[in-house]
């Protein structure tokens, strides 16, 4: 398959969103960070975009916490744009969902001339594209900010040694195992490594440090640039529009 393509699989989606993504470790500990940025940059949250928006979790929470914002959800996974229709079909008309390709510079004009964001997130979304795609896309993240204001990135980076990457296969392994037995399912560690840490469609992430990323932020012109958490591959990490 092309670079992404597996995410186009319903299945694929499926296993992703009702296995993985629930056993992320710490989970909550990365939106609460995000959330607590956000408020400490203090530009009133209007319009923000999520990017590579998956099912809508992440755009989901900031419509709860700021309940007079709009959001703009962007993918290229049909499966995942259903998903996220299903999930924010609450929200109506403050929701607007768009099918674009990050993966080359013409994924913006899918967001018509709205203007800029107050919040620019991102969840494990960004390490499918290549590196030199990544640091494009971080120079189109910055012009759609407005001043002040934020983009976070939580993310799937590389380890520094392929020690610390076993380290953290191992720790992805043990939190889906616990996650699976909690949703009362019969399965064996060994299937839950097979089935989530070791997958085929894992070969398609193109993992950078987080030091790497975050230098190309400061480069392209990003303040406050830093990474605000991290486990072992899990980090939060990005960046404000100077004012």
């Amino acid at each position: 398959m092309a670079e992404g393509e597996s995410w186009k699989d319903a299945r694929l989606v499926g296993a992703y969103l009702s296995g993985i993504r629930g056993g992320i470790p710490l989970a909550q500990e990365q939106v609460d960070v995000a959330l607590r940025l956000i408020d400490q940059a203090g530009v009133p949250v209007r319009r923000f975009l999520d990017v590579g928006c998956g099912d809508g979790f992440l755009g989901a929470v900031l419509l709860e916490r700021f309940p007079d914002a709009t959001g703009t959800f962007v993918d290229f996974s049909e499966p995942m744009l259903q998903a996220a229709r299903e999930r924010l079909a609450p929200f109506g008309e403050r929701v607007n969902i768009e099918h674009a390709d990050l993966s080359g510079p013409a994924w913006s004009t899918a967001l018509g001339e709205g203007g800029t964001f107050d919040i620019v997130i991102s969840g494990f979304a960004i390490h499918h594209l290549t590196d030199d795609r990544k640091r494009e896309l971080y120079s189109e993240v910055l012009e759609l900010l407005t001043p002040g204001a934020f983009f976070i990135n939580i993310e799937h980076v590389s380890s520094r040694t392929p020690w610390l990457t076993d380290a953290f296969d191992e720790l992805l392994t043990d939190s889906f195992y616990d996650h699976q037995l909690a949703s009362g399912q019969d399965v064996t560690r060994a299937q839950v490594a097979a089935e989530y840490v070791h997958r085929p469609d894992k070969q398609e992430n193109i993992l950078a440090p987080v030091e790497t990323q975050c230098d190309w932020l400061r480069e392209l012109g990003f303040v406050d640039v830093d990474c605000y958490f991290k486990l072992l591959e899990l980090a939060v990490f990005g960046g404000r529009r100077a004012l």
